[in-house]
């Protein structure tokens, strides 16, 4: 019975289920100790639950085991693990994002094995799987440590590997090719160093060249970066109507990018709050917000938190409110 690993389907997501690919087929040690087959999908909380008929289509007797990474907990995800436990499922967690942090204790009676913390998926699986004594490629190791400054806010040694990781990340994402998405993932997993890139980098910058016609968010960081006004060291972006074809997410980074500070974002459409930190405050902030009352729902990491405000909320009362929670953060 093969291991089935699903994963997000960014670089974070993507990187993570490449480490337990290789851990699996290759050291034949995590998270079955035996070398066996995988199936990979990638997938999110919202379409996690269209994977089961795949699943329920491979019962064979045996013990199934699933491993989902990079996936932030929510109603669907546990649905989805309840069914595969019903169908003599052995299931192991590994994430990051915030409402999985919320919900630790709701998530470990649901599953086998549970990992969450603060950190990047992929270095969270590279903690884990290095202390079993895998030892991974140094293609692999490589991106691991890409994905982990991205996701961390921090400067990378290797400027063009990270680009290329950025893009190819953005691609994927937005495309939702799942052909190239495991091309990468059997890529990266492959233990012969001199097997040849699964995709035609000309072909993802242009990819990306699309999408960024669409939607230039740079462009658009540098259009709204003006407006912003001063709240401590934090600077607050009040956007009143979202960009069509723009993710919520990726304007607040540019603008982080562009301001060289810690952002507020406020999408008045939406009803959103983001905040993009250098360090962990943004995971403060929110968890402050919830603990208030304000938000319906968390989501996002340590560094980058989207918080969904309760129907009613306005701007003004969400900004006094910001004033006391940074200031109780520091």
């Amino acid at each position: 019975m093969p291991v089935i690993v699903v994963g997000d389907w960014d670089a974070d997501g993507f990187v993570s289920v490449a480490e337990v690919v290789f851990s699996q087929e290759v050291a034949g040690l995590y998270p079955v100790r035996s070398r066996c087959s995988t199936l990979v999908y990638p997938s999110t909380p919202r379409s996690i639950l269209s994977l089961l008929n795949r699943i329920a289509g491979m019962r064979s007797g045996e013990k199934l085991h699933l491993v989902i990474l990079d996936i932030a907990f929510t109603n669907s995800v546990k649905a989805f693990i309840q069914s595969v436990k019903r169908l003599n499922g052995y299931v192991v967690y590994i994430d990051h994002h915030l409402p999985t942090h919320l919900q630790y204790e709701a998530v470990e009676k649901l599953v086998d094995e549970l990992i969450v913390g603060r950190r990047a998926t992929a270095f969270l699986v590279y903690t884990l799987l290095k202390s079993l004594g895998v030892r991974m490629t140094e293609r692999l190791e490589q991106f691991v440590n890409v994905v982990t400054c991205l996701e961390g806010g921090l400067k990378c040694r290797n400027t063009k590997l990270m680009q290329l990781t950025t893009a190819i990340s953005k691609a994927i994402t937005i495309s939702r090719d799942e052909a190239l998405w495991e091309r990468v993932v059997r890529w990266l997993s492959s233990p012969l160093s001199h097997v040849a890139l699964p995709y035609n980098v000309n072909d993802i910058k242009r990819c990306v060249g699309g999408v960024n016609r669409h939607c230039d968010e740079k462009a658009l960081a540098l259009d709204l970066a003006p407006t912003a006004t001063k709240l401590f060291n934090y600077r607050v972006i009040r956007l009143r109507k979202h960009p069509q074809n723009c993710r919520f997410s990726a304007i607040v980074t540019s603008l982080y990018r562009v301001l060289k500070s810690p952002v507020i974002v406020y999408s008045e459409e939406k009803g959103l709050v983001a905040v993009r930190t250098r360090d962990d405050k943004a995971y403060a902030i929110s968890m402050a917000l919830h603990r208030l009352g304000l938000a319906e729902d968390l989501m996002g990491h340590e560094r980058l938190a989207i918080v969904k405000l309760k129907r009613g909320a306005e701007f003004n009362s969400v900004v006094e409110a910001l004033r006391k929670v940074v200031m109780e953060v520091g």
